[in-house]
């Protein structure tokens, strides 16, 4: 740690780009240097709030000359709450900044990659695209807030408008904002999810319930959708799909369907027998995928959202369409060892934490033609990919999507192909 008297000097940092965290990266004195909200090309005066061996985190003290592409944030709130790292940066920016973190990260880890292209596909929505979020609700008898968690913290941050949230999600938080106070206790709610539809021009949520709760709702983990939770539709391209405020869809309305076409253009050369969707949340991938393969088996064990797979199955005449409850693990342990048909092509889009060293091998072990992975969080994707010996299979695509603007998140697409 550096030294209580030298926590208040300053030095001046020139931010060379952005890393993925949404913090600048800059030098001072052969140390690499974060700077949260700094903006490439910035000359800055910065604080240094911690120190270590080789890197120094700091914060802006002044910004000298500002970068050619920061611009004035459009939320009051940035920079207090958590929800956007990235309002600071015209969007153009942001896209290119994305873009040459998923390049250089691949690059790093799989050196054989870089000769193929890495695109960032741009949100042509860059502001009011979210179709859900979870909001924190704190409420006593004399007022009640709505918001967001502040940086670094479990304070609320109360909002009346947050920019990334389309219409149908705004008017939630003015109605949940005009609950009287004194009809709701502190622990009786802390945490909400909140759907929208613009098809429907409505919104719903539930409750998040506790995790020591037997029944648990948190977004891909729930055990079974509460009995008063509403269900809206979601139209993308030709398929609508039921959905559940409990329930993990896609919360960037403009991206999804680039998204579904993506993975249905990647597993447009596999042989279109069998596929299997692993994680497959309400069939997002799996209803497309229906109509293109003789068989196709969608794996979920969240019992919430295979149920509603399952109705959106029906609903789009998807007869070759199998939906599983199960753990994704144990259902690759039986499929291995069953007698499944060989399967063509596997999709997965695990959670941010990825899919895990034992779920790859059991992939490995299943042998498919071609494996599409979607990932929100490139260092869990790299980390999977590594268990994918090269003898075995080449990586060949990978695309992002910009699925969060104004946040350092995306969305990542990989084919891997069987040598």
């Amino acid at each position: 740690m550096i030294r209580s008297n030298s926590m208040t000097s300053l030095f001046e940092v020139e931010i060379e780009k952005l890393v993925y965290g949404g913090s600048g990266l800059g030098r001072h004195r052969g140390k690499v240097v974060f700077v949260p909200y700094s903006a490439p090309g910035d000359l800055l005066m910065v604080r240094a709030v911690q120190e270590k061996k080789n890197y120094i985190r700091g914060e802006i003290a002044k910004i000298p000359v500002p970068g050619p592409g920061r611009i004035h944030p459009e939320c009051p709130h940035f920079g207090i709450c958590g929800g956007c790292h990235w309002q600071h940066l015209a969007y153009p920016h942001q896209v290119q900044a994305k873009q040459r973190i998923l390049e250089e990260t691949f690059r790093h880890r799989f050196p054989q990659t870089r000769d193929i292209p890495v695109g960032m596909k741009a949100c042509p929505r860059p502001m009011g695209y979210r179709s859900r979020a979870r909001i924190q609700v704190r409420s006593n008898r004399v007022r009640r807030s709505v918001g967001f968690f502040r940086t670094g913290s479990h304070a609320v941050e109360a909002i009346d408008r947050c920019p990334l949230l389309r219409s149908p999600l705004n008017r939630a938080l003015d109605s949940l904002r005009d609950i009287r106070p004194d009809t709701v206790t502190e622990a009786d709610i802390r945490e909400i999810d909140i759907l929208g539809s613009y098809e429907e021009d409505t919104w719903t949520a539930t409750p998040v319930r506790s995790e020591k709760a037997p029944n648990t709702a948190h977004p891909g983990k729930e055990e079974d959708t509460g009995p008063t939770e509403d269900l809206l539709k979601r139209k993308v391209g030709k398929f609508l799909y039921s959905v559940a405020p409990s329930v993990f869809f896609q919360a960037n309305d403009f991206m999804i369907p680039d998204l579904v076409q993506l993975v249905r253009e990647l597993a447009g050369d596999t042989p279109r027998n069998a596929a299997a969707d692993l994680f497959a949340g309400v069939g997002l991938f799996s209803l497309p995928l229906a109509f293109h393969f003789k068989s196709v088996v969608a794996v979920e064990n969240s019992q919430a959202a295979s149920r509603l797979c399952s109705d959106n199955a029906r609903a789009a005449g998807a007869d070759s369409l199998r939906t599983v409850c199960a753990d994704v693990d144990r259902w690759l342990e039986s499929a291995k060892s069953g007698n499944m048909p060989d399967i063509d092509l596997i999709v997965l889009d695990p959670p941010r934490s990825g899919a895990g060293t034992g779920v790859m091998a059991k992939i490995r072990a299943l042998s498919p033609e071609t494996i599409l992975y979607v990932s929100c969080d490139p260092q869990t994707l790299c980390r999977d990919l590594a268990c994918v010996p090269r003898e075995e299979y080449r990586i060949d695509r990978i695309e992002g999507l910009d699925m969060f603007p104004q946040t350092y998140h995306f969305e990542t697409v990989v084919r891997l192909i069987r040598r």
